[in-house]
């Protein structure tokens, strides 16, 4: 991968109809593989970092092979469906389940991702830098860290997650405004690469907080299905008035585990995660609806459009009109 300082932005789309193995390089895609399925995918190159997004539908079982011009740092982010990745080099497969997310080194000049076939799309946003730029950003002095640097001087295969972690609410929203970002040139390749690194950063975060709750956990083993419990409700109805003591009560948790517990699940507080979940619906709504604001407050959950607002501002940065109309200048 080069080191470019400008942006280059490519779309490929392949009917993998006529041929019978698909093949990825830096600069070309080739397919070959008969009665297979299809792909789409996005590449934006940039100053040490490339992007691609992926849309993979498969209807027979094929490896797509991923030809590595230099050894590089990557961000595997699974929007949708299961993927294994197959290192023939380094003799060694990792999977990342849907909507999970994890961090490699790869040395290898050429791997495979295996994506899982049936009607279900397999789209995923690899981010991926070379070693000079990661370097810059290298978390060192950290014991979470240090196996996986260590690897990467001695030029060996490495995977910073033993498991595979959730993407969050912000980390969707960010995929989100990567993958549709309408910017053009050098004010496009800003907002990228700062998002880019937003997401680094929430990377390491959760993989920090992920190693503090291992070393300590509150959580028996039996408390995570009633937490995952918590979680789907919030997801269900964004917009309801929760409680604690509600989500207690269906859950089957005391107010301790419930509270404990939810933060050393999924590395946030209960109300945090669901202010995450309006926040993310918010925008999804500014930019894909033409409803006003106050119908967008209440179906985020709020009676208020100050409230509203204020909250969307505090998060963003932004007012949810400024966004709307940076979002869809013409509409």
């Amino acid at each position: 991968m080069e080191n470019k300082g400008q942006l280059y932005d490519t779309d490929y789309e392949i009917d993998i109809s006529l041929n019978n193995s698909l093949n990825i390089t830096p600069d070309s895609l080739d397919a070959t593989s008969e009665g297979f399925g299809e792909t789409f995918i996005k590449k934006i190159d940039f100053r040490g970092v490339r992007l691609l997004y992926g849309k993979l539908l498969f209807l027979k079982p094929v490896p797509v092979q991923v030809v590595n011009d230099n050894p590089h740092i990557e961000m595997y982010f699974s929007l949708s469906g299961r993927r294994d990745l197959c290192f023939t080099q380094s003799s060694q497969r990792s999977t990342v389940t849907s909507g999970s997310h994890n961090l490699y080194y790869i040395p290898d000049s050429e791997f495979y991702i295996e994506p899982q076939t049936g009607e279900e799309e397999n789209i995923s946003l690899q981010v991926q830098f070379t070693e000079d730029y990661f370097k810059r950003f290298m978390p060192t002095g950290h014991s979470v860290f240090s196996s996986f640097i260590k690897k990467i001087e001695d030029k060996q295969l490495a995977v910073l997650g033993e498991k595979e972690l959730k993407i969050t609410p912000e980390m969707y929203t960010l995929l989100n405004d990567i993958v549709h970002c309408e910017k053009k040139g050098v004010i496009k390749q800003l907002f990228i690469e700062t998002s880019v690194l937003k997401l680094l950063l929430l990377q390491f975060e959760q993989y920090l907080s992920a190693s503090a709750q291992k070393e300590k956990s509150y959580i028996k083993p039996y408390d995570i299905e009633k937490l995952n419990v918590v979680k789907q409700l919030l997801e269900e109805n964004v917009a309801y008035a929760h409680s604690l003591a509600e989500l207690s009560r269906k859950s089957g948790l005391n107010d301790f585990k419930l509270k404990k517990g939810f933060k050393e699940l999924f590395g946030t507080t209960v109300f945090g995660y669901l202010h995450g979940l309006r926040m993310a619906r918010a925008k999804e709504l500014l930019t894909t609806t033409i409803k006003t604001i106050a119908e967008i407050a209440e179906l985020c959950g709020y009676a208020y459009v100050q409230s509203f607002s204020t909250a969307f501002k505090q998060h963003y940065g932004i007012t949810p009109e400024k966004y709307r109309k940076q979002e869809r200048p013409l509409q």
